[in-house]
């Protein structure tokens, strides 16, 4: 990889060469200039991968500079060391969209901190990392986590969202005394922020207000401890549903209609009250009550005629007893008759219409 340092400070562009780590991010080209202009010119001819510029400079300045830089170079990724905490060079900053914008003097740790980022995005951006999917192993882990964090989620536990954390942070300490593919934290921290967004989603939360402000922001690199962005995932996740806990207390009203429609659509799974109490944040009793009053029946006992005259339509059209069951989803054929016969008075042998001879 190639770099330009572009500082009028001579002992700046010093320090920063002196301190960075280069080898450790595979940056082997490093050139230098004083000023904006013959930076461009650098840049112009070697077409590095990262830019670390000064914002106050004779000639063309760092605001200047960034502008070129986003306008003919936008895949270059941009690193700010300033002595100016001055709101014009941050807001420029921010639109060039850089990496970082670190204040002086230069700290060693501060500077390959940056780089580190900077060089984990350009990798992703290229698909280095995007190109290399999470293995067997760990997809396998990754799904049996974010199924336990959906249902837990759902069901408004809290203690068991923490639990499922803790346990995850275990499961992949063993898995890293192996080995760490490059991106890998950074994958898995985004798998994990990506389901909290759908189930936020779900129960009308704004995750942007109800998760602690730096977990959004967080930058998770093949450095950035296991515990420590592993825990940011636990509060974030908290922070949402302990928000999504004071909204359900503080609901009223549920929209039975909407929760009938779901069922219509939904029968043939392995639904509960539970669960349909957990998908729309209401407590159990409460949803059993409401459903009761507005359509005369329990949930269960909806679920199950639902289930019931769809399985007799079937049978009606010649489908086989196994196959009408485990349509409306019935696996167990000793219950399927008997609680076919309690519906409908029939066994499902004499509701089934045998098929017409051709």
């Amino acid at each position: 990889m190639k770099v330009v340092i572009i500082d009028d400070e001579f002992w700046t562009r010093d320090s920063i060469k002196r301190l960075a780590d280069w080898e450790r991010f595979g940056i082997d080209v490093i050139e230098e200039a004083e000023e904006g202009l013959s930076g461009l010119r650098i840049i112009e001819e070697i077409r590095p991968d990262l830019v670390i510029t000064d914002m106050r400079m004779r000639g063309m300045d760092g605001v200047e500079l960034l502008q070129k830089l986003t306008e003919d170079y936008p895949f270059v990724r941009k690193i700010v060391i300033s002595g100016f905490d001055d709101f014009t060079y941050t807001k420029q900053a921010i639109l060039s969209k850089v990496d970082e914008y670190i204040l002086k003097p230069v700290q060693a740790e501060e500077l390959n901190r940056a780089l580190e980022k900077a060089v984990l995005e350009l990798r992703i951006s290229r698909g280095l990392h995007a190109a290399q999917p999470l293995d067997k192993e760990v997809m396998g882990v990754v799904t049996a986590y974010k199924e336990q964090l959906t249902r837990h989620f759902q069901e408004l536990q809290l203690e068991a969202v923490r639990d499922c954390f803790e346990a995850l942070g275990t499961v992949l300490k063993t898995r890293i005394e192996i080995e760490v593919s490059p991106g890998l934290f950074h994958l898995l921290y985004k798998h994990f922020m990506l389901l909290l967004d759908e189930l936020s989603a779900k129960a009308g939360i704004d995750p942007s207000t109800a998760m602690p402000e730096q977990a959004a922001s967080f930058f998770v690199t093949d450095f950035t401890p296991l515990t420590q962005w592993i825990g940011m995932l636990s509060s974030a996740y908290t922070s949402v549903l302990e928000q999504t806990i004071q909204l359900r207390k503080s609901k009223n009203r549920i929209d039975i209609e909407d929760i009938r429609q779901f069922i219509d659509r939904s029968y043939p799974e392995p639904i509960t009250l539970e669960s349909i109490a957990g998908r729309y944040f209401v407590s159990k009793e409460h949803l059993s009550r409401m459903f009761k009053q507005v359509t005369g029946s329990t949930v269960m006992d909806y679920i199950i005629t639902k289930r019931i005259e769809e399985a007799n339509r079937l049978l009606q059209a010649s489908v086989s007893i196994k196959n009408a069951a485990e349509a409306v989803g019935y696996t167990d054929l000793t219950y399927f008759h008997r609680i076919f016969k309690k519906i409908t008075g029939v066994t499902p042998a004499q509701a089934r219409r045998e098929p017409q001879e051709t």
